[in-house]
């Protein structure tokens, strides 16, 4: 006799109902975890994607509190000083609150005043803000974010960071939740110690290696994009060329080492001279170009002769001794009907550097330029 087993029984339509139920539950949960998935891998992709910061931050909070339902997502890192802060119900006091626990946690609240009075950064982006940090030390009794998450950041061998994510309600997250977010996390490290890498690399190749300023092609990009503005719109801009006087007597007498630290030291003077808005780079040997935006001759030569006269008092420490030296300085200003180019400009800036030279060094020559009629004749003469 054949023994019957349960699937040979005929099934009721209850039974069969609750089946097709629960196939369908089954379906349904499938369906969500592909969608998570595909979500996750949407996401990790925009992050690595990415070599800029603010563009990561950007993807990271457009799409993490979709897959993951948060209120809130902050990040934070040591080497900043500052919060990213999304929220959801654009709540400027919960924000605030998720800020200063941040950075409270990576220990920073007792060492941001240098930086309290720097404007904040702006990222646009729906609900998201750079914030910095307070001026205040926070009350012992400032909301908690016990509910969320944190995942640490592992951003190098000298930085860290934290992740922060809070979910929306009274919820917590579930076990599985908690495993993205720390995949997310490491995943948002990589893109963020990538994104520093490509800024580092882009920097190597704009920056002269001595003096840490503008080397000569990064230079006469700004040149460039200041001659395009005042050619559009009429805006005056100025260059400034200072050569150090006599400098090969530095070199051959106390060596180029000693050559070397007068030139980085020169460029640390410049740069305090100038104004923030003002780009200074390294455009020969020793001759140094400063770009000024929206400033006309009168206002170039005011800051030229400070320059100048800075760098005659400053006595650069050599080895065991002390050296003084001056600068030559040329300036040249647009509109100029002589200047319709990024090498015209440089050429009438030499011209006015070499008159300096001339007239005894130590001095700042103001390039004239000649009147259109005469600019004129000039070219027809020279084409005749």
């Amino acid at each position: 006799m054949t023994e019957r087993t349960p699937f040979d029984e005929p099934m009721s339509t209850d039974e069969l109902s609750r089946v097709r139920q629960e196939l369908v539950c089954v379906q349904d949960e499938l369906q969500h975890h592909r969608q998570k998935l595909t979500a996750l891998h949407h996401l990790i992709d925009a992050l690595t994607c990415s070599a800029d910061e603010d563009t990561i931050i950007k993807a990271l909070t457009k799409r993490l509190p979709t897959l993951v339902n948060a209120d809130l997502v902050g990040v934070v890192r040591s080497h900043r000083h500052q919060a990213w802060i999304w929220s959801d119900s654009q709540n400027r006091d919960q924000e605030a609150r998720a800020r200063r626990y941040l950075l409270h946690r990576l220990g920073h609240l007792s060492s941001h005043g240098a930086e309290s009075h720097s404007p904040p950064r702006g990222i646009r982006g729906r609900h998201l803000y750079l914030v910095p940090p307070a001026t205040s030390e926070p009350s012992l009794h400032e909301q908690d974010f016990t509910c969320g998450h944190e995942v640490a950041l592992a951003l190098g061998a000298n930085e860290t960071g934290l992740l922060l994510i809070q979910p929306k309600g009274s919820d917590h997250f579930s076990h599985n939740e908690r495993e993205v977010l720390e995949t997310i996390g490491a995943s948002l490290s990589l893109a963020l110690r990538h994104a520093d890498m490509f800024r580092r690399t882009g920097d190597l190749a704009l920056r002269d290696p001595l003096t840490e300023l503008l080397n000569a092609h990064a230079f006469e990009g700004a040149l460039r994009r200041e001659l395009s503005v005042g050619h559009r719109y009429g805006v005056p801009a100025c260059l400034l060329l200072l050569d150090l006087d006599f400098f090969t007597v530095v070199n051959d007498r106390l060596g180029h080492m000693a050559g070397d630290h007068v030139l980085k030291t020169t460029a640390d003077l410049i740069r305090a001279t100038v104004r923030d808005s003002d780009i200074v780079g390294r455009v020969r040997d020793n001759t140094f170009g400063v770009v000024l935006p929206h400033t006309d001759r009168q206002q170039a030569h005011i800051l030229a002769e400070r320059m100048r006269d800075r760098i005659e008092r400053y006595l650069f420490a050599v080895g065991t001794g002390q050296v003084r030296t001056t600068a030559s300085i040329g300036l040249a200003a647009v509109p100029d009907t002589a200047v319709a180019t990024v090498a015209e400009w440089m050429v009438v800036g030499d011209a006015a550097l070499n008159a300096a030279k001339v007239l005894g060094r130590n001095c700042v020559i103001l390039h004239a330029p000649k009147p259109p009629g005469l600019a004129c004749a000039v070219a027809l003469s020279c084409a005749a």
